[in-house]
């Protein structure tokens, strides 16, 4: 078992089995060295969504909650394209938050994603972040977050 596998074991964390995504896209795209992960919304492994607008029908906590679920989806995407043990390391992270128009705090709702990231894979789980308030997401979703990630010289696409 690897070191990762180990973590998200003791974390007991599990990964969501997700589906081919059902747009005309990619979920992920591979040039180099270099992994684009399309937008992962906060669905959760059941297939609910965690919705809302953060200041309105959402607060904080659900919001990184969210985000948490969104991330999770993010290494779930990662795992299945390339192995999470050939991340090198998540190069940054775009976060968007549903808000309602007074709420400024998305960096702590956001926060939520990137403490996991950092928890899972430890130092390649740093990255620089931009976090940014919308009306409204697909599906009325939370949360979306997408991602650019190094990964290891000569490792292969699953």
């Amino acid at each position: 078992m690897s070191e990762i596998q180990q973590r998200l074991a003791e974390l007991a964390i599990e990964l969501p089995v997700l589906g081919a995504p059902r747009y005309a896209y990619e979920a992920t795209v591979r040039w180099g060295d270099l992994l684009w992960v399309s937008g992962q919304i906060s669905r959760t492994a059941s297939g609910g969504i965690r919705g809302g607008r953060v200041g309105e029908t959402a607060t904080v906590e659900d919001g990184i909650a969210a985000a948490e679920t969104s991330a999770l989806n993010l290494l779930a995407r990662i795992d299945a394209a390339v192995g999470l043990d050939n991340v090198e390391r998540v190069l940054k992270l775009d976060i968007w938050v549903a808000s309602s128009p007074d709420f400024v705090d998305q960096p702590t709702v956001a926060d939520g994603a990137s403490r996991l990231l950092r928890t899972v894979l430890g130092d390649a789980g740093r990255h620089a972040r931009t976090a940014l308030p919308t009306q409204v997401l697909p599906q009325g979703a939370l949360v979306e977050l997408d991602a650019t990630v190094a990964v290891r010289a000569g490792s292969g696409d699953r």
